[in-house]
């Protein structure tokens, strides 16, 4: 369960496009626009007992610098407020809701001692699979810990002078030092890996 996650950075440094198509300064995420969704499967033995969740990220903050010239030296920071990361689970009673948010907050995410997550963006390089699909490398922080990170995703206009970013990727809990919530024992547990799925606008 965590996040993070993003990754708009990609915007500024697409080498597809010409650098009068992108004009040079600050473009932010559009509140309010996209959505960001963290899915968590279950595994064990009887995962068949457990179930997926499903989490949203919510107030994402973060802009990019955009050099028009040169878009491979432009950069983007994500912000991703720990508090505002909710469980969506819309099958589940609010009751059960209310149980997976509270552990959620206090064992996985412990917002209060780790309010942020943040992403910073290094590089982007071209996705060979697709013509506008880019893979964005950077630096996630969850928990005070930072690991590499590298986001597949696809850029296209949205119109009105924005931007949409859209991608979806894996990342492993363990590598920020979280461990996998498991309950009966063990035999049933979250799966280390979460997948993050997000639509995201730039503006």
């Amino acid at each position: 369960m965590i996040l993070f996650t993003s990754l708009f950075s990609l915007i500024l440094f697409l080498p597809g496009l010409l650098p009068q198509q992108i004009l040079s300064g600050r473009r932010c995420i559009e509140p309010g626009k996209g959505q960001f969704l963290i899915l968590v499967g279950s595994s064990g033995l009887f995962s068949m007992f457990g179930h997926d969740h499903v989490i949203e990220a919510k107030e994402i903050s973060g802009c990019a610098e955009i050099l028009g010239s040169d878009l491979t030296r432009s950069s983007a920071e994500l912000t991703f407020p720990a508090g505002k990361i909710t469980v969506l689970d819309p099958k589940d009673s609010a009751t059960d809701r209310a149980k997976v948010q509270q552990q959620m907050d206090t064992d996985v995410l412990r917002t209060q001692e780790f309010p942020a997550i943040r992403f910073r963006s290094t590089g982007v390089r071209r996705a060979q699979s697709r013509d506008n699909g880019f893979i964005v490398d950077g630096q996630l922080t969850i928990r005070d810990r930072t690991q590499p990170v590298a986001i597949p995703l696809e850029v296209a206009p949205a119109g009105d002078g924005a931007t949409r970013v859209k991608g979806e990727y894996s990342f492993r809990q363990t590598a920020f030092g979280i461990i996998p919530v498991r309950v009966a024992g063990g035999a049933v547990r979250v799966k280390d890996e979460i997948k993050v799925r997000f639509e995201l606008y730039l503006k």
